[in-house]
């Protein structure tokens, strides 16, 4: 929603008459209620004043931007919107704010108070297009994997999220949230057409997911999709799913650099795999960020590089302070590969990630 503005004018009297009165209209523009007085005025004075702020007897955001914030009488003030703000309230809904303004060169001071009141268009309902591996953007999915949530309507604004001091990630944000069979996901980025969450790990074991995304008051229809154990998805360097993978190989300088045509892989290079849908862990996270570093074992990992079996080195979090959904896996490349580029199989427990048709440059 763009920033809309409406020019409003408040007296200051002795006393005070009563509020003005502000509508934003469905149509996205503000109204003056019929016979509102105009003018902040101190009649024959010139009086300071200052915006004390917006309030309300509700906990309701303060959504107006209000210019001047400060000024001279006679003057006009501008009451405009925030559409950062307002694209997170609930569509249809109703909100009203009291916007106050004081002298500031009297004593007692004078007060004048405006009530803005917005009608938040309505908006469909959210809908759940697909639920994909984040990596992969294959529907295959297991607890703790990183996931996205394509549709429409799912939420207002574009936000990314952060962990707090608990080392979790918000399950609501903005009034939106997803539901893997009746328990909410943390999510890592919202925008009306893509949510990024983790599949909650209390899913372990179930077989099928029934996936729900939930804005305010409107609720999404059910999207149901298999659970496996675990659905290794290696992240791409295009982050199309496919084709050459984001990963990171050793020079002889000892530094890591992103592999690719024009820094193909020799056989013997150590390589570090980016990926997610390792399924639980063990012992299980207590949180969705861990701190310190931890090896993976409760499923079996391998790696193969043009059909050839890699030398694991290890399987784990990403080192220091990470999400549990991403595992890191160090492999070296297989002596005696064609030069070009290789396919590269990531299995974890029973499943792999063959779909994908991830590649990696070799020399």
């Amino acid at each position: 929603m763009r920033l809309q503005r409406w020019v409003v004018f408040l007296a200051f009297t002795a006393p005070y008459a009563g509020a003005q009165f502000l509508t934003l209209s469905s149509s996205g523009v503000f109204l003056p209620n019929p016979g509102a007085e105009l003018g902040i005025d101190g009649g024959s004075q010139q009086l300071k004043f200052k915006y004390t702020g917006a309030s309300s007897q509700f906990n309701i955001p303060d959504f107006v931007v209000v210019i001047p914030s400060s000024g001279t009488t006679p003057a006009g003030i501008q009451v405009g919107l925030n559409p950062d703000v307002v694209a997170q309230m609930e569509p249809g809904a109703k909100y009203s704010l009291d916007i106050s303004f004081a002298t500031v060169d009297q004593t007692p001071a004078q007060t004048v108070t405006g009530v803005v009141t917005l009608i938040v268009p309505s908006a469909p309902p959210p809908s759940v297009q697909s639920v994909v591996n984040a990596a992969s953007l294959q529907p295959n999915l297991s607890p703790g994997a990183l996931v996205s949530v394509f549709g429409s309507n799912l939420t207002g604004p574009v936000l990314s999220t952060n962990y707090d001091d608990t080392a979790s990630y918000p399950t609501s944000v903005a009034g939106t949230s997803v539901a893997f069979n009746g328990t909410a996901a943390p999510l890592l980025y919202l925008s009306p057409s893509q949510i990024n969450a983790i599949v909650p790990f209390a899913l372990a074991g179930q077989t099928s997911a029934q996936v729900v995304v939930q804005r305010f008051n409107q609720v999404s229809a059910t999207f149901t999709l298999p659970l496996q154990d675990t659905s290794p998805g290696v992240f791409t360097a295009t982050q199309t799913g496919s084709g050459l993978g984001a990963i990171l190989q050793q020079g002889a300088n000892g530094l890591f650099t992103y592999n690719g045509s024009d820094n193909p892989a020799p056989g013997g290079t150590a390589l570090e795999i980016f990926a997610t849908g390792m399924g639980v862990w063990t012992p299980p996270p207590q949180s969705d960020v861990f701190l310190t570093g931890e090896g993976f074992t409760t499923q079996p990992v391998s790696v193969t590089i043009g059909g050839q079996p890699a030398k694991l080195l290890y399987a784990g979090t990403l080192g220091s302070q990470g999400s549990w959904s991403v595992l890191q896996v160090n492999a070296v490349v297989p002596a005696g590969l064609g030069s070009g580029p290789q396919p590269l199989v990531l299995k974890i427990g029973a499943s792999d990630n063959s779909q994908q048709k991830v590649t990696v440059w070799v020399q």
